[in-house]
This record gives C-alpha cells, structure tokens and sequence, in this order.
C-alpha cells in the first residue's frame, strides 16, 4: 500500500511491480467502476497487465472504497497527485503511462485523456459512459438494468454521496464529457469498449464519442455490459502496442 497527501487527506493506492526484472518498467493505472474496489481489480486485470510487463497501480475511483473525494466535475483532480509520484520515481517510467477504467470507472479514465494529456501514453474507456449514459432519459431506461444483481441506484448514487435515483439522476449530468467542452479538444490516444447490448452504460457513447476530436480506436463486443470474450486480452494487446512493449515486457 502506499499513502500520499491529498487536500489535507490521504490517496491510497497498490504498486505491484512486474516479474520480468525490468528495472523500469511502463505503468498501468487500473481502477473499475461503483461497486468494485481496487483490490478486486487484481484479478480482472491488474496481474494480466503485470504478465505483459507492467508495473500496476490500483486505485478507486471518485466516490468509491478509500478514495478521497465524491465524484464531481472536477474529481479528476485525485489523479494529479498520483502523476506528480509517479513523475519523482526512478524506478517506474511515468512517461509509459496508461490509464485503465472498467465499467464507471471507464469514464474517468477518459476524462484524464483529456485532463492529463500529457501525462497520459493512452486510456482506455472499458464500459463507462460519456454523455448519453448521464441524461435522464438514459438513467430512467437503465435504472432497473437485469445485469446488475445488487440496487443499481444506492450503488450509483453512493458516488455523490446520495442514496436515491433522484440523488444520483440530479448529478450525473454534470459529468457530461459534451457538456464540459472536452470531446472535441485533443487528447492521449483512447481506446473504446464495451458490450453491445449494454443496459447499464449506453453503447451510442462510443458512437457519439467517435464523432468528435482526436481519431479514437474501438473495439464492441457482443455481450452486455463490458462485453464477452477476450475483452481483457485485447485492452492488454492494444495498451502495449501504444507504449511499445512486447509481450513479456520487454522494449520493442
């Protein structure tokens, strides 16, 4: 575990190192969405991402586990401290970085595409929404998704700090990446999937998000949310071609 100051706080995060004795190796920042924490993000796909030859950062996203802020338009901002460690170490290549969010957490992945461009050697949006996933409308039609097995409401509103649909279907429009002017300004290279039947984030925000700024690439699956089949091994193929690294770490 490791602990940096954050706003008068704490940011709790995991660093697991690769196996392939690089003594610098790229990073992956992994994190997944309202009601999966950091440490589940081990299995799914932080140590498929180690065998590659990464170094693996696991962090909660906004309003969720140990982080410490509520998500907002502006709770990107938990990242930058993560950035500015990363940047001090001589033993992690900061400038290979990529950011890696599942389910919600895709969309703050994308987020910092455009935030932390600089920053950033790519992102991948894995099931989270944009713009359309955050209107009412879609919030009404998804509320009762039969993916999800626990309350999908409390679950979402949770990351405001709310309990009720009404709660959450107030705020989310303001995470709106359309709205906040982003998707047409330039970005770090992104990767879009998902599932193509999604009833909890919509598919169209791969197709809306494809219509403006930077070329993206995009990957839909058959399946519902997050997609079924090799989902993983494809973000982890497409991730190291972008920050050039071959299939057991090393530089190509």
């Amino acid at each position: 575990m490791v602990e940096i100051p954050f706003e008068g706080s704490r940011l709790r995060f995991y660093l697991t190192r690769p196996a392939t004795g690089d003594t610098r190796p790229p990073v992956a920042m992994v994190w997944a969405g309202i009601d999966t924490w950091k440490e589940e993000m081990h299995v799914r796909l932080g140590a498929l991402m180690r065998s590659r030859g990464f170094a693996v950062l696991l962090v909660d996203m906004p309003g969720v586990g140990e982080s410490p802020v509520l998500a907002g338009p502006d709770a990107e901002r938990q990242w930058t401290p993560i950035f500015d460690w990363l940047a001090e170490r001589d033993d992690l290549d900061g400038a290979r970085c990529a950011a890696i969010g599942g389910s919600f957490g895709g969309y703050w992945a994308m987020k910092l595409a455009y935030t932390h461009r600089d920053r950033l050697g790519c992102a991948v949006n894995w099931g989270g929404g944009v713009h359309i996933t955050f209107t009412p409308e879609w919030q009404q039609r998804s509320h009762n998704a039969s993916s999800y097995l626990m309350d999908l409401m409390p679950a979402r509103a949770r990351i405001f700090g709310g309990a009720t649909f009404e709660d959450y279907v107030t705020r989310c429009p303001e995470l709106s990446l359309l709205d906040q002017g982003l998707l047409d300004q330039p970005s770090a290279p992104l990767l879009l999937v998902n599932g193509r039947d999604d009833v909890q984030n919509s598919i169209d925000d791969i197709y809306l998000s494809l219509d403006h700024g930077d070329p993206k690439a995009a990957r839909v699956f058959d399946g519902g949310h997050m997609g079924e089949g090799p989902v993983a091994p494809t973000i982890a193929d497409w991730v190291a071609r972008q920050l050039e690294t071959g299939p057991a770490g090393e530089s190509r």
